[in-house]
Parts: C-alpha cells; sequence; structure tokens
C-alpha cells in the first residue's frame, strides 16, 4: 500500500506538469481483492509466513495408526514452561560473604528462572510415560526423562495424591525426537542403543514427523498453564500490562506436582479425537491395550542401571562397595568373585537414582554382572536425592552446640590425660607408653592364636617359690605320708643363737623318740617338735 502511495505520487507530478488529472489511489479493500485474484491462499501464506510455516499449517497431514503396542513408538519433545516461578535458596547462606548476604535480603533471597517441560509420549495409547521440569534441558535431564519411561510410577502417584493410574514400567521400542541439544546427543542416542531402542532423529518444524507429542504440549499449555500464576504466554507481548514476575509464586517441587496430578488424572481422563482413537479417552485405551495385545516388557534390570544409571569406580572390600561416600551395597556373589578372580583395583558400580535398593557391579574379569543389595534398610524407600538430604539435615548443626560439645570433649580428655599422668607417678612407672617392641611381641602371639591367660594357685597348692613363706598362703601343706599336720607356732628366731641345720630324713624303720633325740644339738633347746625357721634354705630345694 506504501508502496503504491509512492508510485502513485510520481505518477501524479508527472501527470500535473503534464496538465492531466491525478490517479486516485485505491482503498486497502480494493488492493486485497486484487491480490486474492493473483494468489491463491497457500500462495499468500507462503509469501508472508515463509515455505516451512506454509506446510505445516496447511499440509495433507498423516491419517494412519503409526504404533499398535505400548511402548512400541515413543516421541520426546522439550518446550518451554512460558512460566516464571520463583526458587528460594537453600543451604548457601553459610558461605555467603557479608555483602553478599546484604544483596540477597535487599532482594528477598528470590531468583527467577524460566522453566522447560519434557515428556515422552506413547503413540500407541496417547498416554504420557515422563515428565521432567529443567531449567537446563541437556543430557542428565533426557536421562532422568528415559529412566521415568521405564520404572514404575506409583511413587509419584502416591506422594502427589492422585487417584488415576500410571503406566506401568514398559520397555521402548522406538523413540523419536527433534534435533534439540538435550536430546540429540552422543551420550542420550548411546544409552538407547544399549538398551535395545532404535532413535530417530526427525526434521526440525516438521509436524508430520512427530504430531502426536506437539499436540499435547498444546493441549497442556492452553488447558493448565494459562491458569497458573505466573504465566507469560506463548509469544513476547501475548498478555500486556500482566506482571509475571511478581504473580510467579510457585517453587519447583509445587510446580511438578501440579504437572503430576495433570498428566496422570487429568489428561489421560480427557476424551481424545486423534486418528485411531476415535474420542476415546487414552487411560480406557491403555486398558484395552494391555488386555488384548502385549506390551512391549520391561527392560533388563542391570542393563537399564548400566545405561540409564550413575556410575561410579569404587575398590570393593570385605563389606561389599560403597558409593557416594556413605551407601553400601554387598553380595555373597560380589565377594565370591572378588576372590575368585583377584581383583585388587575398582569395579564399576551402577545405581538407579529413583530405586536404590539394589545396584549393580560389573567386574572387570566377569562375563556377567553382579546384583547387589542395599545394606541399610532405612534408605530402601528414598531416592539418591533425598538419601543425600537426609545425611545432611542430619550432619547440619547449630554452630552453638557444636562449640558446647566440643568444649566438653576437650575438658574430658583434659581431665583424663591429668588422672593418667597422676596415675604414672604414684605407681613409678618408667613410661606411659608402649614401645614398638613389646607392640611386635604382643602381635605375634595374639596372631598366633594364644591367649594371656592370669595365673591363678591350684586348688590345695602353694604358689611356686613361696612354699616356705609362712603367711603367703593360707592353704596348710601335709609333710609326709600320714594323715596329720603340724601344729605349732613358728619360734622368733631372734632368741636362738644359732639355728637348727637341715633335717635329714628318718629311716621308716626308726621310732619317732629316737629322731628327736637325734635332731637335737648341744646348746640347743629342744623345741617340743616345733622346727624353727632355718637360715640356709637352699638345703631344701
Amino acid at each position: 500500500m506504501k508502496h503504491l502511495e509512492m508510485l502513485l505520487h510520481e505518477e501524479n507530478l508527472r501527470r500535473k506538469r503534464n496538465e492531466l488529472p491525478p490517479l486516485t489511489v485505491p482503498s486497502a479493500t480494493t488492493l486485497a481483492t486484487h491480490r486474492k485474484v493473483l494468489l491463491t491462499p497457500i500462495e499468500y501464506l507462503i509469501a508472508t509466513k515463509g515455505e516451512r510455516h506454509a506446510r505445516n499449517k496447511r499440509g495433507g497431514g498423516s491419517t494412519d495408526i503409526r504404533a499398535l503396542f505400548v511402548g512400541e513408538l515413543t516421541e520426546v519433545d522439550e518446550c518451554k514452561a512460558s512460566l516464571i516461578t520463583s526458587a528460594k535458596e537453600k543451604g548457601h547462606w553459610e558461605r555467603l560473604s557479608r555483602d553478599q548476604r546484604k544483596t540477597l535480603e535487599e532482594i528477598d533471597e528470590e531468583i527467577r528462572k524460566r522453566l522447560t517441560i519434557l515428556v515422552q509420549f506413547d503413540v500407541a495409547s496417547r498416554m504420557p510415560l515422563a515428565w521432567v521440569i529443567s531449567d537446563q534441558p541437556r543430557t542428565e535431564a533426557t536421562r532422568a526423562l528415559f529412566r521415568m519411561a521405564t520404572r514404575d510410577k506409583t511413587r509419584e502417584k502416591r506422594i502427589y495424591g492422585c487417584s488415576g493410574d500410571p503406566v506401568a514400567a514398559v520397555g521402548i521400542w522406538h523413540v523419536r525426537n527433534d534435533n534439540g541439544p538435550g536430546l540429540r546427543n552422543s551420550a542420550c542416542i548411546a544409552a538407547l542403543l544399549g538398551c535395545g531402542a532404535m532413535n530417530t532423529v526427525v526434521r526440525a518444524y516438521q509436524s508430520t514427523d512427530k504430531p502426536y507429542v506437539e499436540r499435547m504440549f498444546g493441549t497442556t499449555e492452553s488447558i493448565l498453564l494459562k491458569l497458573i500464576h505466573g504465566y507469560t504466554g506463548r509469544k513476547a507481548g501475548e498478555l500486556p500490562g500482566y506482571d509475571a514476575k511478581a504473580n510467579g509464586v510457585l517453587d519447583i517441587d509445587e510446580l511438578y506436582g501440579i504437572l503430576t496430578c495433570f498428566m496422570i488424572d487429568e489428561y489421560p481422563s480427557m476424551r481424545h479425537t486423534g486418528f485411531g482413537i476415535g474420542g476415546r479417552r487414552p487411560a480406557e485405551v491403555y486398558k484395552e491395550l494391555i488386555k488384548t495385545r502385549p506390551h512391549v516388557p520391561p527392560m533388563d534390570p542391570n542393563q537399564r542401571r548400566i545405561h540409564l544409571g550413575w556410575e561410579q569406580e569404587v575398590t570393593p572390600n570385605d563389606e561389599g562397595v560403597r558409593v557416594f561416600s556413605g551407601i553400601w551395597y554387598n553380595s555373597d556373589e560380589l565377594l565370591e568373585q572378588v576372590d575368585a578372580l583377584g581383583i585388587d583395583g575398582t569395579v564399576s558400580v551402577f545405581v538407579d537414582p529413583d530405586d536404590m535398593r539394589i545396584a549393580t557391579v560389573v567386574l572387570p574379569k566377569a562375563k556377567e554382572p553382579i546384583e547387589v543389595l542395599l545394606q541399610c534398610t532405612a534408605f530402601a524407600d528414598m531416592t539418591l536425592p533425598e538419601i543425600l538430604e537426609l545425611m545432611a539435615e542430619w550432619r547440619r548443626e547449630n554452630p552453638a552446640v557444636t562449640e558446647v560439645y566440643e568444649d566438653m570433649i576437650m575438658r574430658t580428655r583434659r581431665e583424663r590425660h591429668e588422672q593418667l599422668k597422676a596415675i604414672g607417678v604414684e605407681r613409678k612407672l618408667p613410661r606411659s607408653f608402649s614401645t614398638i617392641e613389646e607392640c611386635k611381641a604382643k602381635a605375634k602371639a595374639v596372631f598366633a592364636g594364644s591367649r594371656i591367660m592370669p595365673s591363678k594357685p591350684l586348688s590345695g597348692c602353694a604358689r611356686p617359690g613361696s612354699i616356705t613363706d609362712l603367711g603367703a598362703d593360707t592353704c596348710v601343706l601335709t609333710i609326709g605320708e600320714g594323715p596329720g599336720v603340724i601344729d605349732g607356732t613358728a619360734v622368733d628366731l631372734s632368741s636362738i643363737d644359732e639355728a637348727p641345720s637341715p633335717i635329714a630324713p628318718e629311716p621308716p624303720d626308726q621310732p619317732a623318740e629316737a629322731a628327736t633325740k637325734r635332731s637335737q644339738k648341744p646348746g640347743v633347746a629342744a623345741t617340743d617338735g616345733i622346727l624353727g625357721r632355718p637360715k640356709d634354705l637352699r638345703g631344701l630345694e
């Protein structure tokens, strides 16, 4: 229109110089009618929107049933949620400087983010298999999407209070995705191929290559996201005068709960008019397919953990394997294989972060992977992020409480040190420590299987070396073959000039009176059968 006005203006100047009447500028309606004569609607759409948009908008589409089994064909796509959410920072306050804390207080510690929703969609039943919300839709988000699609989703149903039944754990035969960086990468494609699935990268902006999941995103945005506080619209300026940041009051958990209830309860219960569904509800189609034909069987658990799970290189020991610095796994088969193969290095441990009950261990020289069980039963129904959050909460402590307990520990150690030092001085110990030679000798005895037993006197016997020590033992010893004992008291040796000599053994055929007379020497008084303590004890040995 503007170009025509410019041309008519130049022409009217020429006509004016030639004294001709000016030409009238036609109206917009006249031009539109003339354009319709020159161009068809598709040609006009190509001229204004481009060939790619015209093909998606006015193309013939496809009317074909592309999948018959649940899990036979799935489509994966990601799109901006067109939603502003606010997230509170947690656990970072102690690591911030004073200026950073002041800045966070001024902005109310809120961080605004624009999120992306990833969905994996089953073509045969039109049921959502998995859904993930991420601020960075990259490899990890896509792998989490595949893990959710191939596992049971009863946990999400129970946590968020859903009444419907999600799709059970199924295998995947064929995955279609576009050329987004989070979907078309070597890690995700290698994971799918390792799981026995086929991956197809479709053309960008071609609606016929991946029509089902695109339609689902349109339904999700028109029914769900428009009602959430903080919706920004499908394009810039769609909602003029609406402050999305001021109204963005949801955090990630709340948004994921709303999305989960929509994917389990609402979307499968809505009538679907797609080709092959005929106005039925996806939940009923899913139940019918499960009854009438077999679905793709679930993946092998070990292969699923190896290709879709998280890997850690750890060194096994007698307690099994420890992953993430504190989670232990063990099994009899693992211990037997480690000893049989003589493995002294690291092994690969694969865990599913959504199900920590069982892990898979791949040994360097073994042909088959080994399943190991979680040793701490308190972690059996928790995901890996929940376990780590619980351990962090246990280890988190008030600095004032920490100072009190540390002071108590140090005071107790000081008191014990002073007590042991006083005991060492009183008992005149040569030293308060053991030498390495003493430890080696004792260790040699201990590991040889011997035990150090305290010596105890036998019943009715005296200790070695104390047979002549009066008063050393309470037992009374029998001398001779007779049943009697010697009664008497010891004689004070200071009143005796000379100690008696050792008593020679008396012949058995002589009477006791003769032996008593011979034992007496001149100058020594008789003791009436009571013997004194000899001076030289060596004669008794």
